[in-house]
């Protein structure tokens, strides 16, 4: 009897004590609650419940601190506290069947979440029409979602690695043409350097695709006091937009340009975007550099953001923006737009037309200047989360985007999908290029001028290679016949042609340009451009590579079971599977990556044009209209049509009497002078009239000192005496590409006179001979 009641006192101890604290944590989570600190009332309130609080709207509270977090994983955890607030307590306001819709909805659970939207219909004031629209968009938005999810789309959808994705929020990737450059924004917990008041601040983050593996982000370094993010990026990687906001402007786009890998100041995108009280979040902006499509909520939109577009015109300005309007834009919030390379494809967030639940990602085409209406890209690309900033490679092999769908790590994680082939299939020409100094083996400050020779040759683009790297990237269009009007430090400019065949996929010119001047006796007297070429052409073994591209990057990026299919292919003896597959695993795609070593590479088609200014007078040059000015560019240079003649070049035997090579002739000058005498004349025509006779002649012409003065000031004084010889050739016609002249200074022969040593030797040479051709 005694332990009896020593067993009921301690109980009764343990019951008051525990009440006791049960009402201190209800009163702190009550505290909390009231000034809406959910996340500090949160756990007062589990605390109280695990105590055994059984009254419902401590549940009802819970409910709603797990709903106001910003993470849909921890939304979702509302559930049960809302159910057990209905089923034991009355009186609860007709919106929380609607919170528990929207909630369920998110769990992917539609049918509860269409149980709930209807059920708030039923209970709603029939007077209420918002109420009631509300409903009714709710429960088609979960009929959606039920008529999407019932057919998945044949895509694979890949979560980002944690170098990326984090327990915070990571959102909006912006990825270049050819996936060699990714930026994104993040959201990071506020150090208290800058914006102190604000608990996260936004970053730009950016990685860089090392064959097939992306190095881990860094931030790009922005001084701006308030926040910053990444808006869009140019096909080509060399621009990025991003959005700025400010203290009492609700944020702008503004640009910032790459060299190397160093990102330059913010500037203005263009003058005539941002608005001063109203939202401009995200841009797009075609290959061409014409067209920019960007979102906006300015006065005069069809509801919330809308898309815009603006142009540049002719004179260079850009136009007043003009808004896409239906079918493209909604009364709801159309965001984020990118316009595929092909410049008719549309991808774009919304949370209107027929979304399947939070903002979903939508794609239009243009079809004869008309936008189509916009398709849901379905699921599992959208989701009942929020799924949104979409970009697209310019193969259509691959997207990025950003989701709070479940299974993320924290916020918005980055995801990437792999598009099977029938959906990849885009008929554009990505030309990756390099332009180098051959003798520096270095870049130069370059612009490439495109222009379309179907338009009357106006200008299409300007762009502007990487100053530190001289990388290029230009995509065209098939059925295209393009100038690009080369223009680099130190040369003149000159225009390679390039013809687009009407292919119908995709396909990529791998291109690496070497300038060289040409000079005599430190004089430039020419240029010679090389390209080279490595290319997928237009027939069937094209397609086998093509194809074979696009399995390396399956198998590289582990989308397909290399370790199984391995094994399979040991376990057949199947030795020549085993070999290609060894080839996907190796092969490399960047232009880094590519030998260019003609001799190496059979791939590689090279030419080579040189361009002698005596040859080119101003009446020989071709005039180009280009931004506003005229460019006088060395004649066009075709690639097949030069790559044809060298060949053709190569195999050429020059026509002449043999006899012609042995004419040559001495001429000799006085100590320290460089004067032509009179009576070497004489010697000189006979010379030229050898080269009058037979085209395929030349004549060299070397320069000698006597061995008096210092090295230098003879080797100057051989230059000036072969320069006396060169010019009366010159005079009497003959053109520098015919002549091949070196000044050679003090002559090395002890046994030679003075006299010997201060001439100039002439002697005609075949210039298509193997002597020749090296030099």
């Amino acid at each position: 009897m005694i332990k009896k009641t020593i067993y009921v006192l301690l109980f009764s101890l343990f019951a008051t004590a525990s009440y006791a604290q049960n009402s201190k944590a209800l009163a702190e989570a009550e505290r909390y609650f009231s000034v809406k600190s959910y996340d500090a009332a949160l756990p007062k309130f589990l605390e109280a419940i695990q105590a055994g609080e059984k009254d419902p709207m401590v549940h009802y509270k819970t409910g709603v601190c797990y709903e106001k977090s910003p993470e849909l994983n921890e939304q979702i955890k509302a559930i049960p506290y809302f159910e057990f607030a209905i089923k034991n307590g009355k009186g609860w306001p007709t919106a929380l069947y609607y919170e528990l819709g929207s909630i369920y909805l998110k769990d992917e659970n539609l049918s509860k979440a269409i149980e709930n939207f209807t059920k708030f219909r039923e209970v709603s004031n029939k007077a209420d029409k918002k109420a009631l629209a509300m409903a009714d968009e709710a429960i088609q938005t979960s009929h959606n979602a039920v008529a999407l999810m019932s057919v998945p789309r044949n895509f694979k959808i890949n979560y980002f690695n944690s170098l990326v994705n984090t327990k915070y929020t990571e959102y909006n990737p912006v990825v270049s043409a050819d996936e060699s450059v990714m930026a994104y924004t993040a959201l990071r917990p506020n150090t208290g350097k800058t914006r102190t008041g604000d608990k996260f601040i936004e970053e730009i983050y950016i990685a860089y695709n090392n064959q097939g593996s992306w190095s881990e982000p860094r931030v790009i370094p922005i001084a701006h006091d308030y926040n910053v993010g990444t808006a869009g990026i140019s096909p080509d990687g060399q621009k990025m937009l991003i959005f700025m906001g400010g203290s009492t402007d609700p944020g702008g786009l503004y640009q910032i340009t790459k060299s190397g890998e160093t990102w330059g100041k913010p500037g203005l995108l263009t003058p005539n975007i941002n608005t001063p009280k109203f939202l401009e979040s995200t841009a797009s902006i075609t290959p061409d550099g014409k067209t920019i499509y960007f979102a906006s909520d300015r006065l005069g939109g069809l509801g919330g953001l809308d898309i815009y577009k603006t142009i540049l015109q002719s004179n260079g300005t850009w136009s007043n923006p003009v808004n896409l309007g239906a079918p493209v834009n909604s009364k709801a919030n159309e965001d984020a737009p990118f316009i595929h390379p092909d410049q008719k494809t549309l991808f774009f967030t919304s949370d209107g037309h027929n979304s399947m639940g939070g903002r979903d990602i939508f794609v239009s085409k243009l079809l004869d200047k008309t936008w189509s209406s916009p398709e849901n890209m379905g699921y599992p690309v959208n989701t009942t989360a929020n799924d949104n900033y979409f970009t697209l490679i310019a193969d259509g092999t691959r997207a990025y985007f950003s989701s709070d769908r479940k299974g993320g790590q924290g916020g918005q994680d980055i995801y990437y999908m792999d598009l099977p082939a029938e959906s990849a299939n885009i008929p554009l020409t990505m030309i990756k290029g390099k332009i180098l100094n051959a003798e520096t083996g270095k870049p130069m400050p370059t612009k490439l001028y495109v222009i379309d020779n179907k338009t009357d040759r106006k200008l299409d683009f300007v762009y502007d290679p990487d100053p530190e790297t001289g990388d290029y990237l230009v995509i065209l269009p098939p059925a295209t016949d393009y100038d690009i009007v080369i223009e680099s430090e130190g040369f003149l400019p000159y225009t390679l042609n390039i013809n687009i065949p009407n292919q119908s996929y995709f396909y990529e010119l791998y291109q690496m340009i070497n300038l060289k001047t040409i000079k005599q006796f430190d004089v430039v007297v020419g240029q010679e451009v090389q390209v080279k070429n490595a290319f997928y052409d237009t027939d069937q073994d094209v397609k086998s590579n093509l194809r074979k591209t696009h399995e390396a990057k399956l198998v590289q990026t582990g989308n397909v079971d290399v370790y199984d299919l391995m094994l399979d292919l040991m376990a057949s003896g199947d030795k020549e599977g085993i070999n290609y597959l060894t080839d996907l695993i190796q092969m490399k795609n960047p232009i880094e990556d590519v030998n260019f070593n003609e001799k190496e590479n059979s791939k590689i088609e090279v030419a080579t044009r040189t361009y002698y200014y005596d040859e080119s007078d101003e009446s020989k040059f071709e005039q180009k209209k280009v931004d506003g000015k005229t460019i006088f560019s060395l004649p066009t240079f075709v690639f097949n049509e030069e790559a044809k003649k060298q060949k053709e070049l190569a195999n050429k035997k020059s026509n002449f009497d043999k006899t012609a090579l042995n004419k040559a002739a001495k001429i000799y000058f006085d100590a320290g002078k460089s004067d032509l005498k009179p009576q070497y004349k004489a010697q000189l025509d006979i010379v030229l009239a050898e080269l009058a006779k037979y085209p395929d002649l030349g004549v060299e012409i070397s320069g000698f000192a006597s061995a008096e003065g210092t090295e230098e000031m003879n080797r100057e004084l051989s230059n000036k005496r072969a320069i006396a010889i060169l010019d009366y050739f010159n005079h009497k016609g003959v053109v520098r590409r015919r002549i091949v002249a070196k000044g050679y200074g003090a002559t090395k022969d002890v046994a030679t006179t003075k006299e010997e040593g201060r001439r100039v030797e002439v002697r005609i040479v075949d210039l298509n001979g193997e002597e020749i051709k090296k030099q």
